[in-house]
């Protein structure tokens, strides 16, 4: 039977820094990796609202990036 082993995982934090001239948002992204395997999606929004929280800026969304292999 086929399995899934983990290799590695980031976060990408994505965040409002202003708008353009046209009055479009200025979207910016933070990305962390080395992330463990084991790690719930509450722990990646405390720690994703702890980052932008230390900016001037406002949070959009986070996103948790997984590679795995396929064991035969």
């Amino acid at each position: 039977m086929n399995e899934f082993g983990f290799l590695s995982a980031s976060l990408s934090v994505f965040f409002q820094t202003g708008v353009d001239e046209y009055n479009e948002p200025i979207i910016k992204s933070a990305t962390y990796r080395n992330l463990a395997n084991n790690v719930t999606a509450q722990q990646l929004h405390t720690v994703a609202l702890a980052i932008v929280g230390l900016t001037d800026y406002s949070y959009i969304e986070s996103v948790k990036t997984q590679k795995e292999s396929v064991t035969a």
